[in-house]
């Protein structure tokens, strides 16, 4: 075969190229070999401590919530309070803020909810998530007779919630809201959104049917 018939092999040329650096210079080629070692090996151990510590928060908080559930208050509430103290903002914290909210909002401990609110870490991708809490939000100021911030929480609420009943229960909320403040106009625009035959919710629809009998 001539020589010039010989197929170039860059495959095999680059990897000749790398077997003579390496006899030549092996002091540099252990240098870099080491390093890479090193940061494939710190990249490694905080993967597995970044999946140990998440399961490790997702245990606790599921415990926290379990208690809560079962009843034992009393129990849950410094397991929660525990989280919103030393978690990092994650679906966890979330969740914990939520229940110890509202169980703040439930006994009017607004002093505590004052707090919450001026060191919340709270952040969420979920709108349903954070519509709920834009509720918890409204209902907050509306005890501290903080109209404005009230409608507006119910307005965001309404415009994040992507579950149609929970959607109508912000309304209906609002809707009662501008009632009591006679902001009539208001009022009957937005309870002319509101679908009485898309309400599942039979509760919702006796909470509809009452506003609208005051109307």
């Amino acid at each position: 075969m001539k020589k010039e018939e010989i197929k170039y092999d860059p495959v095999r040329d680059n990897f000749l190229k790398t077997i003579s650096y390496i006899s030549t210079n092996p002091n540099n080629f252990l240098k870099v070999t080491g390093l890479v070692s090193v940061i494939l090996l710190v990249f490694i151990i905080y993967s597995n401590n970044s999946n140990k510590q998440k399961l490790a928060d997702n245990r606790f908080i599921s415990v926290a919530t379990n208690k809560h559930l079962d009843n034992k208050i009393d129990l849950s509430i410094p397991n929660f309070k525990e989280v919103l103290a030393s978690f990092k903002p994650s679906e966890s914290y979330n969740q914990a803020y939520i229940y110890l909210f509202n169980y703040y909002l439930e006994n009017n401990l607004i002093d505590s909810l004052d707090l919450m609110i001026e060191k919340s870490k709270f952040d969420s991708n979920d709108k349903n998530i954070e519509a709920s809490l834009n509720m918890m939000y409204g209902d907050y100021y509306l005890r501290k007779d903080e109209t404005d911030k009230a409608i507006s929480n119910y307005k965001k609420a309404i415009k994040s919630f992507t579950i149609n009943d929970r959607t109508n229960y912000a309304k209906i909320k609002l809707c009662m809201l501008y009632k009591d403040l006679s902001m009539l106009d208001d009022f009957t625009k937005l309870f002319s959104t509101i679908e009485y035959d898309s309400i599942t919710d039979f509760q919702l629809k006796s909470l509809y049917e009452q506003i609208s009998i005051k109307n």
